[in-house]
């Protein structure tokens, strides 16, 4: 489909008509998976799982614009929601994850086992997040409009977002590899304290967060550099397998294997034992 640009000339928005079944199946999907971590967030007390819920809302109302495009498919503002709301919606939910591993290894009271100090890389890479989610959604913006130049333009910023925040998460999933082989070979005190303790499970949750997200980035990068003519752009199916489907598997791992669980054990056991191996209060380093 095509709409008319300023100039007169003929700017693409769809190459198909947009599935108006597989657009409702993920809006409900994620609207269900977003109220599911909003309710989580009180028992957990996981405050930090704020920008998780936003990222949720924000796919959520992104798919509605891919619903509204199934039944109008040359309605740019239908075109421009979707692509405003669900390209940058994973920055919110890396920021997230990110968070969760600090909390992880404050909880632990591994912070010598860390690659990065848990204060440190949780400013690092929240912000280089917020840089991330800047340039997305500033070239998203440039292609909120008619003209086929403008939009280029905006396409080659959005690549270079993408781009910049999948470095970012190889640098991450560094961090969390040499946190959970250091803390695997050489325990730290609460990890030895408490008997079963699946902390391990967390990281691979992460691992399992990660790999959805790197390969959601690299089709995403793929679908801007392919260009208009590009088979991810002129093939609908690709986008939900390789976007809305990670990025629901995302929400709904953290839904299981909430981080919450594993900070509301560790609490448990201190209250339960306060004194950890060497006769100091468990507790003591704990914020």
């Amino acid at each position: 489909m095509d709409i008319q640009s300023n100039n007169g000339s003929s700017v693409v928005i769809y190459a198909y008509n947009p599935s108006g079944p597989a657009g409702w199946m993920f809006l409900v999907l994620f609207a269900l998976a977003t109220i599911t971590h909003l309710v989580l967030i009180f028992p957990y007390r996981a405050a930090f799982f704020l920008p998780f819920v936003l990222g949720g809302i924000m796919e959520t109302f992104g798919y509605y614009g891919r619903v509204w495009s199934s039944h109008d498919p040359e309605s740019f503002g239908a075109y421009v929601l979707y692509y405003l709301l669900v390209v940058p919606a994973p920055v919110l939910l890396s920021a997230t994850i990110y968070m969760a591993l600090s909390r992880i290894i404050r909880t632990l009271d591994a912070e010598e086992k860390a690659w990065i100090r848990p204060g440190w890389s949780t400013a690092i890479f929240v912000v280089n997040d917020i840089v991330c989610f800047a340039v997305q959604l500033g070239g998203l913006g440039m292609q909120a409009t008619t003209s086929a130049a403008v939009q280029g333009t905006g396409k080659k910023v959005v690549l270079a977002g993408l781009v910049f925040q999948l470095l970012v998460f190889a640098l991450f999933i560094t961090a969390v590899a040499r946190f959970h082989v250091r803390n695997t070979k050489d325990p730290s005190a609460v990890t030895k304290r408490v008997p079963g303790l699946p902390w391990t499970k967390h990281m691979w949750a992460i691992y399992v967060l990660s790999v959805c997200i790197v390969v959601r980035n690299i089709v995403r990068i793929a679908e801007y550099a392919q260009g208009a003519h590009g088979t991810i752009v002129q093939t609908e199916a690709l986008l939900y397998v390789f976007d809305a489907a990670l990025m629901f598997i995302v929400m709904a791992v953290y839904a299981v294997v909430h981080p919450g669980m594993l900070l509301r054990s560790v609490k448990k056991a201190k209250r339960a034992d306060p004194l950890d191996v060497d006769g100091i209060p468990m507790g003591g380093g704990m914020a």
